[in-house]
């Protein structure tokens, strides 16, 4: 019987940890990012027009901290910087894994919460155009908001 009990308690915690590291649902989903983005558009909009206004290519992948520089963003005493400096901070508190920038297009990567076999790669991307080269979107706006969501 202690066997038997041992056993079955083996099982249900590798059954379980199979199922969080292979099979735990997705949180990414169409609706959650629109909702999301909608939620905090000013942040969004005051990132991607800073970074495409002033053509810089960068990844920012953490918030901001106190003297630290994003590699191409160079520092200014301004209204649009400190709004783009607080979008970050707005942005990368939630869900974010990246804000990659190229200069035209600006692309904010949400982090994945699914199990291996259930992983999706989802973005906000925003580069002004009506659709995105080289990725099937939805459109969020008319004004070159895009949401992209795939298997990850």
């Amino acid at each position: 019987m202690k066997k038997l009990l041992i056993t079955l308690i083996v099982l249900v915690v590798a059954g379980g940890a199979a199922w969080f590291f292979l099979l735990r649902p997705e949180m990414i989903s169409q609706e959650t990012l629109t909702q999301d983005f909608e939620t905090h558009r000013q942040a969004y909009e005051d990132v991607a027009y800073y970074l495409t206004k002033k053509k810089i290519t960068t990844e920012i992948t953490d918030i901001p901290i106190s003297g630290k520089q994003y590699e191409g963003v160079e520092f200014e005493d301004t209204d649009e910087y400190r709004a783009f400096m607080d979008g970050i901070m707005v942005i990368m508190q939630e869900d974010h894994d990246a804000i990659i920038s190229d200069g035209r297009t600006v692309e904010f990567v949400y982090h994945s919460t699914g199990g291996k076999f259930r992983k999706l790669y989802g973005s906000v991307i925003y580069n002004g155009f009506s659709s995105v080269d080289g990725k099937v979107t939805v459109p969020l706006t008319t004004d070159g908001w895009h949401l992209y969501i795939a298997q990850g």
